[in-house]
């Protein structure tokens, strides 16, 4: 719905990215680190009426997936200041794989409170029944 315009010096990727995600009836707003290569979502506002339908989670799953397939990472801020709770918005996050930036495994390259490593699509996990059988 709402996009900002893709900078020149950003991988043609984000730009795409940003095309596909504005399709959604949301207020996004992406930007990309030339420094670290990491990939900020720096707003997130589903439009109310939209709300609790799958939109979050189908555009959370388009910028994961399109992160797992460039290698980078993602770092976000949950903020309470559109009507959700912060509670809440981490454990949506957590559903996608973000872990909170605090402590000892803190990186202080960026200013967000949760980040997302990449991960590997080809990577082969075993099924929970193989793994009760070793």
């Amino acid at each position: 719905m709402s996009i900002k315009h893709t900078p020149s010096h950003e991988p043609a990727w984000v730009g795409a990215l940003r095309e596909r995600l504005a399709d959604y009836p949301a207020k996004i707003h992406i930007s990309h680190d030339g420094t670290t290569g990491r990939l900020a979502l720096d707003l997130l506002v589903v439009t109310r009426s939209q709300r609790n339908k799958g939109v979050g989670t189908a555009i959370m799953r388009a910028l994961a997936s399109e992160a797992d397939r460039h290698d980078v990472q993602i770092a976000l801020t949950p903020v309470a200041d559109f009507g959700g709770s912060v509670t809440r918005l981490r454990t949506f996050y957590r559903r996608f794989g973000f872990i909170s930036n605090q402590g000892r495994g803190k990186d202080y390259s960026t200013k967000h409170t949760m980040l997302r490593r990449p991960v590997d699509p080809s990577a082969k996990f075993p099924t929970l029944r193989k793994l009760l059988t070793l």
